[in-house]
């Protein structure tokens, strides 16, 4: 082999291999470039998908609200909806998410979780959630009694039935029944010590502070059976 051969074969060679590896690097960087920008896409739908959610619970947030009222309409409970009434008279539907919705049933000052099965009709609850028109999406739902106290003077004292008729300061009219449960108390004018008393002590122009509670299957409006009643006899402010 003279010489030139050796120099020649490789140049040959270098020149013959040239173009495959101009051609590897092209479709590396082009297949880069492919996965880049599919990449890129991704995080873009990534970032509107994120933005959406988000949005979304901002707009959430802003209609939550609290309803309260005295269940109406539990028939539909198993579908997850029933129908709730506030003292105003506005019915609102209320949705409940077996996996998102706590339920609780208020007991004094604390509270215990309950089933959905155990919701009843006339039942007082507390809803707090999402509101859209009347329809609210329960986070959570409290199943408790509601109060009414009220301040007034008695203006009748009916004794064959055992009621007495109050006009209360904010001059609403109620009706209230004295029970064997009703616990009565009398302030005494001269000590101010306050004494148990029975249905005969009541009388007209007395003024009374009293608890009731609200059932949502009174007969008539405003109409209670009491709970506590404290009186004050009008000769207190005769002295």
């Amino acid at each position: 082999m003279n010489k030139l051969t050796v120099p020649v074969l490789i140049t040959l060679f270098t020149v013959s291999t040239l173009p495959f590896a101009v051609h590897a690097q092209t479709k590396k960087a082009s297949t880069s470039a492919v996965a880049s920008s599919s990449a890129s896409v991704e995080d873009q739908d990534v970032k509107a998908l994120r933005e959406k959610v988000a949005s979304k619970v901002a707009e959430l947030r802003k209609n939550q609200k609290a309803v309260a009222g005295n269940v109406t309409d539990i028939t539909t409970l198993a579908a997850g909806t029933i129908k709730i009434k506030t003292p105003e008279d506005i019915e609102y539907i209320v949705k409940i998410d077996d996996s998102l919705t706590k339920l609780f049933q208020v007991v004094g000052n604390s509270k215990k979780e309950i089933k959905k099965s155990a919701v009843q009709k006339n039942a007082y609850l507390l809803v707090t959630g999402p509101l859209i028109d009347k329809t609210i999406q329960a986070n959570y739902v409290y199943q408790d009694d509601q109060y009414i106290v009220k301040s007034g003077k008695i203006t009748e004292v009916n004794k064959d039935d055992y009621y007495v008729k109050v006009i209360s300061s904010d001059k609403d009219n109620y009706t209230l029944d004295v029970q064997t449960k009703s616990q009565l108390v009398m302030m005494n004018i001269k000590t101010l010590d306050q004494e148990k008393v029975g249905f005969s002590k009541l009388k007209e122009g007395d003024t009374v502070h009293f608890v009731v509670r609200r059932t949502g299957t009174e007969t008539e409006p405003n109409r209670y059976s009491i709970e506590r009643m404290l009186v004050i006899p009008q000769e207190y402010y005769q002295k």
